[in-house]
């Protein structure tokens, strides 16, 4: 009777998807991140002019830049991935 148990070494996207996905998660990363750079360009502009920092639109800001950069790195991860 054959084994119901699925096999270890399965391939869950093709090595083309790996780049297309690879490559959209790096995109959408640099555009996180530019987004929020101009949004903290922004802030720090709005601060020198009118001497008042918010602590919530600051940490918005950081944690966007934050998601940016770990979709960058988790696209990065996948494009590095070499199935053996």
């Amino acid at each position: 009777m054959p084994s119901a148990r699925r096999p270890t070494s399965r391939v869950i996207l093709t090595p083309a998807s790996r780049r297309i996905v690879a490559g959209l998660l790096i995109a959408a990363g640099v555009l996180f991140m530019i987004g929020y750079a101009l949004q903290l360009y922004v802030l720090l502009y709005d601060w020198r002019r009118l001497g008042v920092l918010g602590a919530g639109p600051l940490a918005k800001t950081l944690v966007g830049l934050s998601a940016g950069a770990l979709t960058n790195y988790a696209g990065w991860r996948v494009g590095l991935h070499r199935p053996t």
